[in-house]
Formats: structure tokens, sequence, C-alpha cells
């Protein structure tokens, strides 16, 4: 009997920091929950006092909160020198104990889950309480239902809660949590903040569809260290809210996923809104070919429309010819792109020898004086301009649509697509694109915002979160111009962090774009900047 009233029953949960009894309430005669802090050995006094610190922490902590997604404090007894906690008993399994009996669930129940989950931890967090534990464990499905006929959904154990103003509690060199569910900050020794709990939120959602910890490994360091390094596959059953899981995981707090934006996808594909098909593609251009389906990637919304044309290798930094005309596929036909193909190689070998000459002749007369390097171009060119002829090494000046054209990595596949030309790199996913499409608006910036509205209206592309959309500027070349840096989801590659510089050349709008695989250090910092710097329009 605790505190002379609290009658304990049986054992209910057993964690790392105690067990969970179900108890009777002899004097209101109500089942509760009472949770026992079971000190481990070894402990100096010292340590002890903080342990005991920290369960009242918790007691306060979740006595500040009311929320049906939040369990009840009823009451702190000391017994034995030890606090026991006693709080609401709510019959129903934790969400891991389901996911270890039954499976995975459907992403349209898990989307609810994590509706209610976040409507909880938002009213923790405007209450200066952070919960810094999420994870299936201390997450309860009451199956009794609430209005509606759902589960209910709510977040127990807030025993290494933190509130604001309170002094930290840990022993030194110890990360309070479970390792597979911390969030990156937080094992890297920094202070845990609402973000914090929002990737753990994220981690959480993702056991859920996945049946496993976006890191999940056997030693309690391996999972510690995939945290920190290395990048959760994106997965494969979340369906329409793939994108949000992917979101929450961000590594960086300032980049992560908010929990508006969360709760706004997440709502939605709860009520069936989001579809399987809009809520995480294979690559970038993975969207059906029909109009509406294909989002803001189509000619209503500044081009990124499907392949239509041709796709070519491009190998040894050979250049392919003009954009070719749509020919019968016939036995003499068939073979009149590479008469012409070799008309066109024999040209410019002429052409190229009697430059060589001219230039010869040129310097010998001293018109030129001596000679040096012609730079590479690192910034657009102006419109009337000639490219320099000195092509990075690992580069290839490509053609693009209407007679434009950029400096691409070469070895990339080619596509040439209705009002632009798409260059890939298979591998990895990295992507460049020049597009053509008319936009609505004449002002890139007006341009940019609207894609963003048809973006989010549509989650195409899926996991959309905008970096940085700059003012209008005058590009070199004279021509107006703004950069939008954003990030998206990728089913093969997972996050793609890109750049899209929107501008107008001799009159003709220009998309401009770059996407390479997040935090993968797989590219030069400087692969946007010199692909978007190359840009050359027709004279």
């Amino acid at each position: 009997m605790l505190g002379r009233r609290y009658r304990l029953l049986s054992q209910v949960g057993r964690g790392g920091m105690g067990r969970v009894w179900q108890a009777h309430d002899d004097l209101l005669h109500r089942d509760v929950a009472v949770k026992e802090v079971i000190f481990p050995p070894g402990l100096t006094d010292s340590d002890r006092e903080v342990l005991y610190e920290r369960t009242l922490r918790e007691a306060r902590s979740a006595a500040r909160l009311s929320h049906p997604g939040i369990v009840t404090v009823h009451d702190v007894v000391e017994e034995d020198g030890r606090p026991w906690i006693v709080m609401e008993y709510v019959r129903a399994r934790s969400l891991q104990e389901i996911l270890d009996s039954d499976g995975r669930l459907p992403a349209a129940r898990v989307a609810d889950i994590g509706v209610q989950m976040l409507a909880a931890l938002r009213v923790a967090h405007a209450a200066g309480v952070l919960h810094r534990d999420v994870k299936p464990a201390n997450v309860l499905l009451d199956m009794r239902g609430r209005e509606g006929g759902d589960a209910r959904v709510v977040i127990t154990d807030f025993g290494i809660a933190r509130m604001d103003g309170d002094a930290t509690l840990t022993q030194t060199g110890v990360v309070l949590g479970s390792p597979a569910f911390i969030a990156p900050e937080r094992a890297r020794g920094e202070l845990a903040s609402p973000a914090s709990d929002l990737w753990a939120l994220g981690a959480t959602l993702y056991a859920a569809c996945e049946g496993r910890s976006p890191h999940d490994r056997v030693e309690a360091m391996a999972a510690l260290t995939a945290v920190l390094h290395e990048e959760p596959a994106p997965p494969r059953n979340a369906g329409p809210i793939a994108s949000v899981l992917m979101g929450l995981l961000v590594k960086d707090p300032a980049q992560r996923m908010t929990a508006d934006e969360a709760n706004r996808d997440l709502a939605r594909a709860a009520r069936g809104e989001l579809t399987e098909t809009n809520g995480i593609a294979e690559t970038w251009r993975d969207i059906p070919d029909t109009p509406r389906a294909a989002g803001p990637w189509t000619a209503e919304f500044g081009g990124r429309g499907p392949a239509t044309d041709e796709t070519v290798q491009e190998l040894n930094g050979s250049v392919p010819g003009p954009d070719p005309a749509p020919a019968r596929q016939d036995a003499t036909t068939s073979r009149r792109p590479r008469v012409i193909l070799l008309i066109v190689l024999v040209f410019l070998l002429v052409v190229a020898a009697c430059a060589v000459v001219l230039l010869t002749r040129h310097s010998a007369d001293g018109a030129s004086g001596s000679t040096s390097p012609t730079p590479t171009p690192t910034t657009p060119l102006t419109p009337r301009s000639t490219p320099s002829a000195r092509v990075p090494a690992g580069y290839q000046r490509s053609p693009g649509p209407g007679g434009a054209s950029l400096l691409v990595p070469t070895g990339w596949t080619r596509q040439v697509r209705k009002n632009s030309v798409l260059w890939t790199q298979p591998s990895t996913g990295a992507q460049i694109q020049l597009d053509t499409t008319p936009w609505d608006y004449a002002d890139p910036v007006a341009h940019w915002r609207e894609f963003e509205r048809q973006v989010r209206a549509r989650n195409l592309p899926p996991g959309f979160r905008e970096v940085r959309l700059s003012d209008r500027f005058t590009a070199p070349g004279g021509w107006p111009a703004s950069d939008l840096a954003f990030t998206y989801l990728t089913k093969d590659h997972g996050i793609m962090t890109a750049t899209d510089r929107g501008l107008t050349a001799n009159g003709r709008q220009y998309a401009i774009f770059v996407a390479y695989p997040g935090g993968k250090n797989r590219y030069p910092p400087d692969l946007a900047d010199r692909v978007i710097g190359s840009f050359q329009p027709p004279a």
C-alpha cells in the first residue's frame, strides 16, 4: 500500500528507469497507473539525488499539461526513500507492442496517429515542456476510441522531460533518451528544442510504417553513429506521408519540417486527400504524363514536362548535335541522322581548322600581342558573347532548347523534352534542366511565388521545402533574375538539394535547375554556380 491509499495490483510495463504498475486508489475507488522509480545499483548519494529530483520534475512537467493526448498526473508519493508517480491509467497497448505483435501499420492510420501526437506535443511545447524521449514505447493507443471511432493516442513517460527554467539534471557524459530516436543535435550534445521532439516524432512514425526505426542498429553506439552521419533509407511503405517522415528526419534542425507543415500534410493524408502517387516520387521526373496529374512540372506551370524526343548518353566530352526533328522510322530515314551527323562533324572540323590558321596568322602579324589562356566561365556570359573555348575538366558545353546551352558534367544522360532539355546522372539522381516554357508572370520573383503555391497545393515535388527565395536582381548579362533554393524528396535517392534560377534573356524566359543528393558530399560546392553561371542564350 502506497501512501495508505494506492494498492499495487499487477506490473504492466518496465523500462530502464523503473516499473509501471496497475494500482487501485482506495480513496477515490478508481484504477490508476503508478510509476516506480528504480535507482541503478552503485549510485553515489549525489547521483541518487539527481534521479530523485528528475522524477519530481517529471511529475511537475506532466502536471502542467492538460490534453487528451497526454497522460494525466494525479499524485506523487514517497515510499522507501523513492518517489512513486501516480498517473491516469490508460487501458491501451503501446505502439511498440502493436508493432511487435501485429507488424507495421497502414500509412493512413499512421497519419492519424501522427496528427494526435503532434497535437499533444504542441501543447507541451507551448507550455515550455520538451518530452525528449518520444518513441513507440511511449505512445499508447487506447482502442476504446475517441469521437469518430478512431483510437485515442496518448503520449506517456515524461520521465526525462525538461521545463524551461529548470537546471539541467543529468550525469556527466550521459545523453538521455533512446539512441535510435535521439535527434542528431542532441546526440552531438547540443541543447534540445521542440525540433528535437519533432525529429523523434518522425522516427516514431517511420517505425510505425516500416516496422523498424530509420537508424535501426543492434548496438546503441552504432545507432547513435547512424543518427549523426547516415541518411535514413527512404521509406517504402509510407505512401503519401513519406515526404513528411523525411522532412521531419532532416539532420539540421533549422531546415527540419515544422509542426505546422507536418500537421497539414498528415491531416490531409489521414483524410485521404493525399494519395500514394503524389506522396513520394522515384526520381524528380517520375510523374504521370497527364497534364493535370503531372502537377506544376507541365507546360501549364513553367515546364518540367515528360521526355518526348530522345535520350542521348554523353560520353568522353562528346557534344550532341542539334535537337533532331521527328522522322519516319523506315529503312531510308533511319540512316538519315547518321549522314547528317557526319556532315555536321566534317563541317565543324573544317571550321576549326580555318580558325587555327587565322589565329596563327593574327599572332604572327603582331595584331594580338602576347596571348593568355581564356578564363573558365563561372558567371553568365553577355547575350552576344561566345562561350570560352576552355571548358573545365569534367564538363562539356551541351545544347539546350532553342539554341541556348550550359556547361554540364560529362557522362550524364541528355533528354530532349517539349520545352526543355534534361541532363541526369541516374546513379545519384542528380539533375540539370534548362526550360523555356513561358511564365504567367514577367517578374521572376512573382513566378517563383506562384510556383511555390502550386507545389504546396499538389504536393509535387514531394516534401518540398523552401530554403531561400532571392529578391529580383540583375544577373551577369543584364538579365532580370531570381533564385529559388529548396529541398524535395525522392524514393531512390532521399532528400535532394536544388537551385532554380528564373531569368529573361533576349525576350525569352528560362528556368535553370540543378539538383543533387543532399548531405552526401558527392558534388563540389560550386556545381550549381558553375552550371547556372555558364548559361548562354542564343545570339
